[in-house]
């Protein structure tokens, strides 16, 4: 990859010069005089005109931001911020040497980008003679471990990004270190942002019961005498409220006011709009009373989706011009996935529903693939990193995030690990603006590729939901049934064929993989490679193996248990393959490429990931579908929350 050529300098616009001073009968001394006059007038002209602009054109930054909206989470708003092409090439550039590559593929690679595109993909990946200018002097990425918490900070250090701890009181005695220094240098005002998600009542409550030993320890230190510190208590769902009408030094009364936070019903967390409100209400008393602010964020989800994308870097340069300093309470990200699903059971029915909660990515833009292989992912799995907006705001403001450990009892098909903060400091996400990012994934070879395959193989994008989703739930009834499975048959042929292509593709720009210098796109290229023969090998065998049910359909259990009610059919992935003639090949090469990942990245996601995929199998199957009727109380309704 050749270096990213400057900018040629512009070129010094030619000023003509008047001379407008009287000439002939006028001696120089009149001149001079008509010189000085004219000068005098054109200055207060000018002056006054600059004077009379700047009324009209100067405004608070803090106060140009737009009014909160309620958008659905969606995974197609990733995908309309730009369109990458794979445009045929002659020549892939060899030369990578380590001094051209920006700091962000040291091990700590770019994010993807997106794709509009038809689910087609080109042969080739980009010419890397197709560059564009992106300046580099302000990429400022994680490069070393956590800092002492105690050292002196100067105002507007990039933080160290990340903290992990292990409970809430960690988490607080850290803060109250940072507020001790803090204090040390002025006064300061300390502003809680919670999450009124009702997932997060718990966790409120836990910091009212230790807020106590925080303030205590503060207020046996010298700094924290009398009214050096200043709580203001605030909170935020779809839209924003303020609970201590002026900031307090009186414990009981911060107390109260966190009693006062009453749960969202909307399912909105617009995150980086309430930031933007918290700091605009608080701009002024922090000014008269001259304290510096520390913004605490308390939240178990990412936030709104499209208040993300539009609003972070607002909400950034906002913390910036106030020297706030962000921190978060927030808990890990879903591996290159935006979503993770809370389990809720009916309380009357019994049945389970789903709920959506943002939880992540922890990149940018997504990088891994969106499907399980017959349709949108329903998985969990943490990626060792908090999620990207979070953490981005807690480095560019000197802040912190602090990665709370998972309460992922009753989260869909988890798979929590713990990583190794050594091993996965190699694959750190890169964490400056998306707009810089969008800009380099177009002159990447690697990422463009990566990038084509997974947003064209994305379930979540309308126009191809259906070529690229298999129905897991099929009807009891067999009339119905069938129709179901012939419908899903038609639409595996070109979703096999799309696989072809992806693969063909991949295997022939395996080059690309090799001179990269990126470990965390080396990772994604081999995972993703090894899934494409797996999902070609299952939905082969889907649609063999659904055949055969046709043909022979297995009954339900007839000495199944009284209250076991029989639903319907489900579709799940076994060991066996039915088509091994066909097949055998694709399981073989997946499972020796997968099982490759768990070697060489192991340690990290892309490893879980790998052996979770050889796990399932390469097969495909209908099991039948029960549901225990000693769940079911009464046909009572409730509305479903949202989280």
């Amino acid at each position: 990859m050749s270096s990213i050529p400057a900018s040629p300098p512009s070129p010094t616009p030619q000023i003509e010069i008047h001379d407008a001073a009287p000439r002939g009968l006028l001696g120089s001394a009149a001149c001079a005089a008509y010189q000085s006059m004219a000068f005098l007038a054109s200055f207060i002209f000018h002056f006054t005109l600059v004077v009379v602009l700047a009324m009209f054109t100067f405004v608070d930054p803090l106060r140009q931001r737009p009014l909160v909206t309620v958008i659905e989470p969606d995974m197609t708003q990733d995908l309309e911020m730009f369109e990458i092409e794979l445009d045929p090439m002659d020549k892939i550039s060899t030369e990578m040497a380590e001094a051209s590559i920006p700091v962000a593929e040291m091990g700590m690679g770019g994010l993807v980008a997106a794709s509009l595109s038809a689910p087609v993909l080109i042969e080739q990946a980009v010419d890397p003679k197709e560059t564009v200018d992106v300046q580099l002097s302000d990429i400022a990425m994680i490069s070393k471990d956590t800092d002492s918490l105690i050292q002196e900070i100067p105002s507007g250090t990039i933080g160290s990004a990340q903290e992990v701890v292990s409970n809430y009181q960690e988490a607080m005695d850290q803060i109250a270190q940072e507020l001790i220094w803090m204090l040390s240098k002025d006064k300061v005002l300390v502003i809680w942002l919670f999450d009124q998600s009702e997932s997060m009542k718990d966790d409120q409550q836990i910091i009212r019961d230790r807020i106590m030993r925080v303030y205590q320890e503060i207020g046996l230190t010298e700094e924290g005498q009398g009214d050096m510190l200043t709580t203001a208590i605030t909170c935020y769902g779809q839209g924003f409220q303020l609970l201590t009408p002026a900031p307090s030094a009186v414990l009981s009364e911060i107390q109260q006011a966190i009693d006062q936070i009453q749960v969202d019903d909307s399912g909105e967390e617009m995150s980086c709009s309430a930031i933007m409100e918290a700091l605009a209400q608080h701009k002024k008393y922090a000014n008269i009373a001259d304290r510096k602010i520390a913004l605490i964020l308390v939240t178990d989800e990412s936030g709104n989706t499209a208040d993300n994308q539009s609003q972070l870097e607002n909400a950034i340069k906002a913390a910036q011009q106030m020297d706030c300093r962000l921190f978060v309470l927030g808990r890990e990200a879903m591996f290159g996935y935006p979503y993770a699903h809370y389990e809720w059971r009916h309380p009357f029915d019994g049945e389970v529903h789903l709920l959506k909660i943002d939880r992540g990515p922890e990149t940018a833009f997504v990088e891994q693939l969106q499907t399980d292989g017959y349709g949108k992912r329903w998985d969990a799995m943490t990626a060792g990193f908090g999620p990207y907006e979070q953490v981005r705001m807690a480095k560019e403001t000197g802040g912190r995030f602090f990665m709370l450990p998972g309460q992922e009892d009753k989260i869909h098909r988890v798979t929590d690990r713990k990583f190794d903060p050594k091993t996965m400091d190699y694959y750190r996400p890169d964490l400056r603006p998306r707009a810089e990012q969008v800009a380099e994934i177009k002159g990447d070879p690697l990422k463009s590729l990566v990038t084509k395959v997974v947003y064209d193989l994305n379930p979540f994008q309308e126009d191809r939901a259906d070529v690229l989703t298999i129905r897991h739930w099929y009807s009891r009834n067999p009339q119905e049934m069938v129709s179901q499975v012939r419908r899903e048959q038609t639409e595996v042929m070109p979703y096999g064929r799309y696989l072809d292509e992806a693969i063909k593709v991949m295997e022939k720009n395996v080059h690309l993989r090799d001179e990269s210098t990126s470990n965390r796109w080396k990772a994604n290229f081999d995972l993703i490679l090894g899934q494409l023969y797996a999902y070609r090998c299952r939905a082969y065998e889907y649609g063999v193996s659904s055949e055969q049910f046709l043909k022979n359909p297995t009954p339900p259990d007839p000495n199944r248990a009284e209250y076991m009610e029989f639903r319907g059919w489900e579709l799940r992935t076994r060991k066996e393959l039915v088509a091994a003639d066909k097949t055998q090949a694709d399981a073989d090469r997946a499972t020796k490429l997968l099982t490759q990942v768990t070697k060489d990245y192991a340690g990290t996601p892309w490893a879980t990931r790998a052996a979770w995929e050889v796990k399932r199998g390469f097969g495909s199957t209908l099991v039948p579908h029960y549901f225990d009727l000693r769940r079911r109380k009464s046909d009572q309704k409730v509305p479903i929350p949202k989280l």
